[in-house]
């Protein structure tokens, strides 16, 4: 299998999952999937209940999703299962809590979290990492890490884990697009075929804006779609061996399309036209350019498809999936902003 027939084939995967996916977590039913009894409520048997959400279940996919395709392009050039699985962690470990503190300090609120903090933090920290890693490489009798080639696998991991994980805001009814009859008449045009509307009074976008049942701008779908698109332009890239262009392609569109997005959402991030947000994603994108230029020496390695298959396909390396996985998940999945009651009882008919 070449390069080219690999992207086509993972697009033609996960283009009609986001598709359905956009049509159908918008609907109330599509919020929670399960609840926990916890404690009894009162004499009348109800018990108080903790939510699963779809939301955590999403989110916890689609970064997964992103460490699986950055641990898989690693392998394609050469780096070993232990400095990737190092790298993996630190980063993961690092920018989840600052995806929350990021959305805590910008809006005031607890139970949060904003996918701009934890990339800038990814970004921040992966080139101490590599430093890192390098450092003991030679101790381990591991082959060091290309610092370009490690941002790029990251960015092009980044954005793929992007566009699954913004499902999740459709499912919960965050980061919602502003009503379309609140555009002017060339917004409202290209809008209003393709609108979202949110169903249900636990979704985020009723209780904090009240916007249920309102035609907004489906912003989330939109940049789901665009993520995946560029990301796997990305990737091919750099299975090619352009990661220099690889990276700055997904990373300065992932940052820049912060910027250009918030102009059409409707939920608070913060005081100000140009949000706290925004400013970080601009940031980071002069940040992104001058590392490429930092790094900008040529890299003369091949990815190899085969060496990326057979490094995913190890039980520990499963294991270690599947354990971060879960750990998202019981981290983002379990509510905190919704709660539920819960009865029980005997069906009659079945005694």
């Amino acid at each position: 299998m070449n390069n080219g027939t690999f992207v086509v084939m993972l697009g033609l995967l996960l283009k009609p999952l986001l598709w359905w996916a956009s049509t159908v977590l918008p609907q109330e039913r599509w919020q929670i999937f399960a609840a926990i009894p916890t404690r009894r409520a009162a004499a009348d048997g109800c018990w108080h209940g903790t939510n699963m959400t779809y939301y955590g279940l999403l989110l916890a996919s689609g970064t997964i999703g992103g460490v699986v395709v950055f641990f898989f392009l690693l392998a394609t050039i050469g780096v070993p299962m232990a400095g990737t699985l190092a790298l993996s962690a630190t980063v993961l470990f690092g920018a989840t809590p600052a995806a929350k503190l990021c959305a805590r300090l910008v809006e005031r609120k607890r139970n949060t979290l904003t996918v701009a903090g934890a990339a800038i933090s990814g970004l921040i920290v992966m080139p101490l990492a590599v430093a890192l890693y390098n450092g003991l490489a030679p101790r381990l009798s591991m082959a060091p890490a290309v610092l370009l080639p490690v941002m790029a696998a990251l960015a092009v991991g980044y954005l793929l884990g992007e566009g699954i994980g913004r499902l999740a805001c459709i499912s919960f009814g965050c980061c919602y697009g502003r009503p379309v009859a609140e555009l002017g008449p060339w917004g409202q045009r290209v809008f209003s075929r393709i609108a979202t509307t949110f169903e249900g009074r636990t979704k985020k976008i009723s209780y904090a804006s009240g916007l249920d049942n309102v035609k907004v701008v489906p912003i989330q779908a939109i940049t789901s779609y665009c993520s995946v698109s560029v990301g796997l332009i990305a990737m091919y890239f750099y299975l090619e061996g352009y990661y220099t262009g690889s990276f700055l392609l997904a990373a300065l569109f992932a940052l820049g399309w912060r910027i250009v997005s918030e102009q059409l959402r409707a939920d608070y991030r913060g005081n100000g036209r140009f949000t706290v947000y925004q400013q970080m994603a601009l940031l980071g994108m002069g940040y992104c350019l001058l590392l490429a230029i930092g790094a900008g020496e040529a890299v003369e390695i091949k990815a190899n498809l085969a060496a990326g298959f057979a490094a995913l396909w190890q039980p520990g390396v499963i294991f270690f999936f599947q354990a971060v996985w879960l750990a998202l998940f019981l981290y983002t999945g379990l509510s905190k902003v919704t709660g539920a009651t819960l009865a029980f009882h005997v069906r009659q008919e079945q005694l």
